[in-house]
């Protein structure tokens, strides 16, 4: 199990009670700390190291404690080992004592939910790095689609400057974060107009020219790639909530987001409106998929706000999305179904 270090500066008169928090809960928690005075000699560093299952019940306790000022600060860092092992030293704890205590706190097999938000925030902010990425995965993606070449596709696709501001917006909504959700939009839809118009103004350059195997696959939705995103999609939430990122390799490249708007896009430029919409069609059900399918593992997950206020209005946030989210993919398979009977 991967190791966490939480940091937590405090003013030198809250010593006491940090301790004793600390103290309280080291049993059920497993993890060790101490505390070092910092160069001002008016604050206190509290170093604790832990596994990563109970790094967010330690901090949401932490959070708690504290009036959190400027005076207060917590910082989460990983840690490769430690000598003595945790789980050597929690044994030696139970000898000494004699007591089994029972957690009280659900152990989240999973990063903290604010590592979680700092490693999604940093996918989701639009910038001048952001924008450079999605016109070179765009050029990346239109090069293969025309040159019907498979392994630059799967470049664009590793690419995947969609994936982010997706997953952000699910989070989002399970948070009840309007600000992160505002953010997501907004990255995500300049993401999807930048492809989108490189892919049309390629298609209005080259004109109707024969389309390849690679652009034609792209053209039509079938139920296997309703299954195929939904199953993607959450894949994609527990490697991020893991914190497992070389898993996401596989999951950009099984639910590709990229390559059906740039086959939209080269369609429609070329005059082929139905190929155009059919393209359309299948990146509009990975979107709705890869929402759909993030809201439900988030909360399958444990995702949850920390205040009783934030968790009310995550819930509604969260069941609107969920409605609106299964309607968009009702509408679109009793599309597939009406177009396959007529």
């Amino acid at each position: 199990m991967p190791l966490r270090v939480i940091e937590i500066v405090t003013p030198r008169s809250d010593k006491d009670q940090v301790v004793h928090s600390l103290e309280e809960h080291q049993t059920d928690q497993g993890y060790v700390y101490w505390a070092s005075p910092l160069e001002d000699e008016e604050a206190l560093s509290f170093r604790i190291i832990l596994d990563v299952q109970e790094s967010e019940n330690v901090m949401d306790k932490l959070e708690n404690l504290f009036a959190w000022t400027d005076q207060y600060r917590i910082v989460v860092y990983p840690a490769e080992a430690t000598i003595p092992r945790l789980d050597q030293l929690s044994k030696e704890k139970d000898e000494k004592s004699n007591e089994t205590k029972e957690s009280e706190d659900k152990k989240q097999n999973r990063i903290s939910r604010e590592e979680l938000y700092t490693d999604i925030l940093d996918t989701t902010v639009l910038s001048k790095n952001y924008v450079m990425l999605v016109i070179f995965s765009s050029l990346v993606a239109i090069i293969g689609l025309l040159r019907d070449n498979v392994a630059i596709i799967i470049g664009a696709m590793v690419l995947a400057p969609l994936l982010g501001p997706n997953v952000g917006l699910s989070l989002a909504t399970t948070l009840g974060d309007s600000k992160l959700a505002k953010e997501s939009l907004k990255t995500l839809t300049v993401g999807i107009t930048l492809c989108f118009l490189l892919a049309l103004l390629t298609g209005l350059v080259l004109g109707n020219t024969s389309p390849t195997e690679e652009l034609m696959t792209r053209s039509n939705t079938t139920f296997s790639d309703i299954i195929l995103a939904i199953v993607s999609g959450g894949a994609g939430i527990i490697s991020f909530t893991l914190g497992v990122p070389t898993s996401l390799v596989g999951v950009m490249v099984a639910l590709a987001l990229l390559p059906p708007l740039t086959a939209s896009g080269l369609f429609l430029g070329a005059g082929m409106l139905g190929e155009a919409g059919g393209a359309a069609m299948l990146f509009t059900t990975n979107i709705i998929c890869l929402n759909l399918a993030g809201v439900v593992t988030f909360l399958l997950q444990g995702i949850r706000p920390l205040s009783w206020g934030d968790k009310e209005r995550a819930k509604a946030a969260t069941v609107r999305a969920a409605v609106i989210w299964t309607a968009l993919l009702a509408a679109l398979i009793g599309l597939m179904i009406y177009e396959k009977h007529r």
